[in-house]
């Protein structure tokens, strides 16, 4: 998540047009577009620290934590393959991909059957 924050924050351009190729002539378009993508790497930074930082905590906190994480990935994904089909943005396939990755990771962790 804290790597998904940098890269979006330090290449919001990039993001923007792979998202929205139809905006490279509209300055202000993107602009906005580059202000989203930035706030949504400060946001993926948090969430990576905030998952990084509880991973010492007791096991019920943790499972909690990655439940309420494997949800929260999957309603990422949801609200992403809505945006793909609906041709609101053409978000990349990579994203999905990690976002579904990181919610089933999320939910085997919290579920394995032994934890120490």
């Amino acid at each position: 998540m804290m790597l998904l924050g940098i890269t979006f924050w330090f290449f919001p351009e990039l993001f923007t047009l792979a998202m929205f190729p139809n905006i490279s002539d509209n300055e202000q378009a993107i602009n906005v577009g580059i202000a989203l993508r930035k706030n949504m790497g400060v946001g993926c930074i948090f969430i990576g620290m905030l998952l990084f930082w509880c991973q010492t905590s007791s096991k019920t906190t943790a499972q909690r934590l990655l439940f309420c994480s494997s949800f929260g990935f999957g309603l990422m994904v949801a609200g992403l393959l809505e945006v793909r089909f609906t041709g609101q943005a053409n978000v990349p396939v990579l994203i999905i991909v990690l976002f579904t990755f990181m919610s089933i990771y999320s939910l085997f962790v919290a579920t394995r059957r032994y934890q120490e």
